[in-house]
């Protein structure tokens, strides 16, 4: 049976364990000092040098060492790289079973480096990039994502070891090093050689005596769970944070500079956010790891002197200063010394940059209060309590907000801030108990004009907003935060009765047009909109409050949208000048205002749509009106047109044009009639004289007095208008136009039909009279000749057969038959009389072309 393991049995146990391997692997101190901390912060270590320096013995001396209280054996997965590696050998091996079953591919990664707390990779650059971009991703995340599923590791810290040296990775893949710097914790190079002389003897020594290393000591995962823990608590004061940015910042720019100086090299570690966080973890296990090793009874709290510890962190682990000289002296490798002289350069640059930020940091808390510039804000909170400006309350607190959250590095600077928030809390208060009076100008002084300050505004909205949110923000404001948030309750209900109120007064407002009620509906709406945001923040200091912002707020939104409805219908119901502008246009500009006016009302209330239909019916109507009375037209299809054209331009401009068009049924019908009334008027027809039968005079009388004013097709026009028409049939009727305006149309084109066939038949009989005595004489060629010359010169052959007059009118007959009464009965017999003439016509013409073919 274990017993539970105590803290100080556990930083004995890690102190004797490093210890113990110090004195076995000599010259490694700077190696140990980087797995120590990467042991106690769970990142993990990469291990760089020539082969023979015992990276890989060191490596197994500690993860094979370190075990399980429970089972006594070590929780390691370890595993040498090389090119053959594939990606199943370290995260473990593709779980067959779901495979087969669901076709899935998941992998079995307790038989993997995530099933085990450490890691030993060794040659770790003798697989491919892909793969070790792979372990990367795995060690950082901790996790192995395959495909829905992921899978979380128990994987703490990883050794990974390398006969390379860096130079040799940055040829071979500089994205693959740059990967490794900022994923890994501790990059460490161990050298080739002793700098020390003595420690060659003792290695010697142990040889000739057949010694081996005799690791004894052990450490247990449940004892560096405690001191994980303990890191965990360690406590990093703001001036140290800053302390930490600073040095990352300084050594980012310096390494960079020697970078410029010397092409070959690249800065150990790489420098981005991530790093900066991990160097924060490393700091505090540094801590840690000072309490073991030299001040046992320091408390738990980062100092500026810890700062030195991060040299572990972002430089390459190696020799100290003097051994590295010493090393230099005798490397012969160009690759250990370019090794050599990196690590002697960033420790180099490491020191010169740590002296800076040193010195930088005891002059923090004053360097930091001139940046902040809070007597500024002091300055504003003065002038806010003489006299209140919303613009400069709601720039004050935004500041202010900014600076206190997360707040000044240094706790002195932080006092004069919360002064100045304090004050600006006061003005505000103040401002909110004066509500919606007046002011005194020229603050407040005795004798001062009082000004009406309206309905506040959008500025002085904000200001509340901006105050409330830093108020809420910072915790020593937290204590005002409900009393504001009960003020600013009341101050908006008042604010939300002057909105309704300042929206009804319009209606007194005669000037006011459709335009400056738009603007005002969208000045309004934001209004109300910011107070509603605003109501938001009281949720948690005034909920009760709140819920009756909510309910006013509904309440005012129909205020303001049903006085803006009642004051746009004054102004269109209102006279207007007469003038020469096109109706359209007339109405296009209408509807287009309209509907500005209509999507601001829809802002400010959804549920009261219907304006600008309400608005523009009158409108279309007078607009239809006036076009379908005024049009001119000679044909029913001109009238047509326009009446085509008045309902696309309504549908246009969103006004449903069934309802207008009904409301024009009158005046169509009018027009209509009163065409049919001239279609109608008696036209003079008398006979032919005899000579103009044959001479062609005849034609030509009928062509311009007749033909030019057929009214031709104007029935079948107006059942054209009257099915166009039909979306505004009036129910239950059965046609838009009635059937008094059908028949007057049908009667005016009867009796144009009437009038010609009248004029055709006299025509034609006094033209048969005059040639079939010739006919029946004809007794050679020439007279038969004759005969056809004076046919043709009649022109009768041409009206009837080449320009088909016959066939028109009989089309105009059919129509006016299919009506049902004496119109129909009319047409009737005007058609048999019509037939009569094509018969007799033919049947004169059938004789003459016969004569003329046999004689």
């Amino acid at each position: 049976m274990t017993h539970p393991t105590s803290y100080p049995q556990a930083t004995q146990a890690f102190r004797r364990f490093f210890g113990e391997l110090r004195e076995t692997y000599l010259e490694r101190e700077t190696l140990f000092t980087q797995i120590e901390l990467a042991l106690l912060c769970r990142e993990h270590v990469l291990v760089v040098g020539p082969p023979g320096t015992a990276k890989s013995a060191i490596a197994s001396a500690v993860l094979g060492r370190i075990l399980d209280e429970k089972t006594g054996t070590s929780s390691l997965f370890a595993k040498q790289i090389a090119e053959s590696t594939v990606q199943t050998d370290l995260i473990g091996p593709v779980d067959f079973k779901v495979l087969t079953e669901t076709g899935r591919t998941e992998y079995i990664t307790d038989d993997g480096m995530l099933g085990a707390v450490h890691a030993f990779l060794d040659e770790v650059f003798d697989g491919r990039d892909m793969l070790l971009r792979s372990i990367l991703n795995v060690l950082h995340e901790r996790e192995l994502k395959h495909g829905r599923r992921v899978t979380s590791g128990r994987i703490e810290c990883a050794i990974m070891t390398s006969n390379r040296y860096l130079s040799e990775v940055l040829a071979r893949s500089p994205e693959l090093l740059l990967a490794f710097a900022d994923r890994l914790s501790f990059i460490a190079f161990v050298p080739k050689s002793f700098a020390r002389r003595a420690s060659r003897a003792a290695m010697l020594h142990r040889f000739m005596h057949g010694a081996r290393p005799d690791l004894r000591a052990v450490l247990t995962l449940q004892q560096l769970d405690l001191l994980q823990e303990a890191v965990e608590k360690v406590k990093v004061s703001s001036q140290v944070l800053e302390g930490v940015e600073l040095l990352a910042d300084g050594l980012e720019r310096s390494l960079s500079a020697q970078v410029a100086k010397l092409p070959d090299y690249v800065p150990t570690k790489y420098f981005s956010q991530r790093s900066v966080v991990k160097a924060l973890w490393a700091l505090k296990a540094a801590v840690v790891r000072d309490q073991i090793y030299q001040h046992p009874d320091r408390q738990l709290e980062a100092t500026i002197d810890d700062l030195d510890a991060l040299r572990w962190f972002f430089l390459l682990g190696g020799p100290q200063a003097a051994e590295a000289e010493a090393l230099l002296k005798v490397a012969v490798d160009p690759r250990e010394r370019a090794q050599l002289e990196i690590v002697r350069l960033e420790q180099r640059t490491f020191d010169e940059t740590l002296a800076k930020v040193r010195n930088e940091l005891v002059s923090g808390v004053e360097r930091e209060a001139s940046s902040l510039s809070a007597a500024e804000d002091v300055s504003a909170a003065e002038a806010l309590a003489r006299s209140f400006q919303p613009g400069l309350a709601s720039i004050t607190a935004q500041r202010l907000l900014m600076k206190l959250v997360p707040g000044p590095r240094h706790q002195d600077n932080r006092a004069p801030l919360l002064g100045a928030a304090r004050g600006l809390i006061t003005a505000v208060e103040q401002r909110l108990a004066r509500g919606m009076t007046s002011q005194q100008a020229d603050g407040g002084a005795a004798g001062g004009v009082n000004t009406p300050e309206g309905r506040g505004g959008l500025q002085l909205l904000s200001s509340f907003k901006d105050t409330l949110e830093l108020c809420r923000s910072v915790p020593e404001l937290r204590p005002s935060f409900a009393r504001l948030c009960e003020s600013s309750a009341r101050l908006l209900e008042q604010m939300l009765e002057m909105i309704a109120l300042s929206a009804e007064g319009v209606e007194f407002e005669d000037g006011l047009k459709i335009e400056g009620l738009v603007a005002l509906a969208d000045n309004l709406e934001e209004e109300i909109s910011q107070v509603s945001a605003l109501s938001g923040l009281l949720a948690e200091g005034a909920p009760a409050a709140m819920e009756r912002l909510r309910a006013a707020d509904v309440a005012v939104r129909r205020r303001v949208v049903a006085s803006l409805r009642r004051r746009a219908a004054a102004a269109f119901q209102s006279p207007r000048p007469a003038g020469k502008r096109d109706p359209f246009e007339t109405l296009s500009t209408d509807s287009r205002r309209l509907t500005q006016l209509e999507n601001s009302l829809h802002a400010l209330d959804p549920a009261q749509p219907g304006l600008k239909q309400e608005l523009l019916q009158p409108l279309g109507l007078a607009y239809a009106k006036q076009v379908l009375s005024t049009t001119p037209f000679d044909r029913i299809e001109q009238f047509a047109r326009a009446a085509q054209m008045v309902a696309e331009n309504l549908r246009q401009e969103g006004v449903p044009p069934e309802g207008v068009i009904t409301e024009c049924r009158e005046i169509i019908e009018q027009r209509l009639v009163e065409h049919a009334r001239t279609l109608a008027r008696d036209v003079a027809s008398p006979p032919p004289a005899p000579s103009a039968v044959v001479n062609g005079d005849a034609y030509s009388f009928y062509r311009n007095s007749f033909s030019v004013r057929a009214p031709d097709g104007e029935l079948a026009a107006l059942l054209g208008l009257d099915t166009q028409l039909a979306f505004a049939r009036p129910q239950p009727a059965a046609s838009f136009l009635s059937d008094g305006v059908r028949q007057a149309v049908a009667q005016a084109e009867l009796i144009f039909a009437h009038t010609r066939i009248k004029y055709l038949r006299s025509w034609l009989t006094q033209l048969l009279t005059a040639l079939t005595p010739e006919l029946e004489a004809l007794k050679g060629k020439a007279e038969a000749e004759r005969t056809f010359e004076r046919l043709v010169r009649s022109r009768f052959p041409l009206l009837a057969l080449k320009e088909g007059e016959l066939v028109r009118l009989r089309s105009v007959l059919g129509t006016l038959g299919a009506m049902q009464g004496e119109l129909g009965e009319a047409a009737k017999k005007l058609s048999l009389q019509l037939k009569g003439i094509d018969e007799d016509f033919g049947r004169f013409s059938k004789r003459v072309l016969e004569m003329r073919s046999t004689l």
